[in-house]
């Protein structure tokens, strides 16, 4: 059976650059990353740092970044500004630093400033959504034929919106399998806490859950120690993280920044940027399936029911509800 799929990404769609640079080779654009966590992280950091360097790998632009940045406003605003004093055309803060963007676009009016997760924009100052929430419903489809006990598990790190739509989107992912399907959603409190999100797996799995999907990083490796110990299932989160539970991970909601930091690398380059929120829906994530799985089976109807809700999302025939709160 053929359990690894992904999204095709119309990157066409994003090389926007106008007709009066095509055919002719333009300066490299300098492009700072600013990034909370490291580049080896298997998760947030990683898939950022991926998508930029593969950006510099391709002649488009020159990279510097900061790993481990502070994640106050006063610091991150601090690292930010460094880059845009220093002569940066472009800095992409990779995480929810919306205050601390635009303490620094006070400053620097004319820096393209850019920051993760969705929020205000401004002259110079834009975000890119995370709908992480549009996977997480592909994966409940899954969960629901792979769950024996009649209730899954959703667990992350804070109630905000972000993960409060992921959790909610699993939940209607798999109702659309198994009506009566019940989840405890837990949410821990922390990011890096790695043994509270292992306990609060375990207790949610005494509650008889027995498929998992996760938001945020420590969250998510407690989750999957949590699923080695019991032998339960779950999805990794934003990066490939099949391999760290070889037979328990069904598969992956991978994060591909690559055709939004190319977007807008492309609006930089052509003078056509503006602040705006760039959100690029499921073409933005990918679902690697794991060819070890073996801690459950998904049912060959329920895999066909899932990939026409794929192509049905990509098609814009079908919504996946986006429930914040």
């Amino acid at each position: 059976m053929i359990v690894a799929i992904g999204v095709t990404l119309a990157l066409a769609g994003t090389a926007i650059a106008s007709s009066q640079h095509a055919g002719r080779a333009q300066a490299k654009l300098k492009v700072a990353l600013v990034l909370p966590c490291p580049t080896n992280d298997g998760s947030w950091c990683q898939q950022a740092y991926i998508a930029a360097k593969r950006l510099q790998k391709e002649g488009l632009i020159d990279l510097k970044f900061t790993s481990n940045a502070p994640q106050d406003t006063p610091g991150a605003s601090q690292v930010i500004q460094r880059y845009a004093a220093g002569g940066s055309q472009l800095v992409i803060a990779h995480s929810a630093y919306q205050d601390a963007a635009f303490n620094a676009a006070k400053r620097f009016k004319k820096t393209p400033i850019v920051f993760a997760g969705g929020g205000k924009v401004g002259q110079n100052v834009s975000t890119y959504e995370e709908p992480i929430y549009q996977p997480a419903y592909l994966a409940g489809i899954l969960a629901a034929g792979i769950n024996k006990t009649g209730t899954i598990g959703g667990l992350a790190a804070f109630d905000i919106p972000l993960c409060h739509a992921q959790m909610e989107a699993f939940k209607a992912g798999a109702k659309t399998v198994k009506k009566s399907i019940k989840q405890v959603t837990t949410y821990v409190g922390d990011w890096a806490d790695v043994a509270k999100a292992k306990n609060a797996t375990l207790a949610a799995a005494d509650q008889g859950a027995d498929v998992f999907v996760v938001c945020g990083g420590g969250p998510a490796a407690g989750m999957i120690s949590a699923l080695k110990e019991r032998n339960l299932s779950g999805f990794g989160y934003v990066g490939n993280q099949n391999a760290l539970a070889p037979k328990q991970m069904v598969g992956s909601l991978v994060y591909n920044l690559y055709p939004i930091f190319k977007a807008l690398v492309n609006d930089v380059s052509s003078g056509k940027y503006k602040g705006k929120v760039y959100d690029l829906g499921l073409t933005s994530f990918q679902l690697p399936l794991n060819p070890r799985y073996s801690a459950g089976k998904i049912p060959p109807s329920v895999m066909a029911k899932m990939r026409a809700a794929q192509k049905a999302i990509l098609a814009g025939t079908l919504k996946v509800p986006y429930v914040a709160k």
